[in-house]
């Protein structure tokens, strides 16, 4: 029985972190965003702040910076438009 439940906790874990890189390279921004982002901080963190597309466009290439390789151009483009549509309507 603690076989069964060790290989289930197993495969587990290696399809979570495969859909990590799923969403990652082909789902959506929201998806794009939790992958990428939360592997550092809570996401919850980036959808209470409240700035403009300046100001998520600053954010997101200091991140890029700190981890080099971990968001392409493309990705960081489709992180900071979901940011701006999830910052629309928030008062500052």
């Amino acid at each position: 029985m603690k076989k069964i439940i060790l290989l289930v906790a197993a495969a587990m874990v290696v399809m979570g972190a495969a859909g990590v890189q799923a969403a990652g390279k082909s789902g959506s921004a929201a998806q794009l965003f939790k992958a990428k982002c939360s592997a550092c901080h809570s996401d919850a963190i980036a959808l209470h702040m409240k700035k403009d597309r300046q100001g998520w466009e600053s954010t997101v290439k200091m991140m890029q910076q700190k981890r080099p390789n971990f968001i392409s151009d493309q990705d960081a483009q489709k992180i900071v438009n979901y940011l701006v549509s999830q910052s629309a309507g928030k008062k500052k």
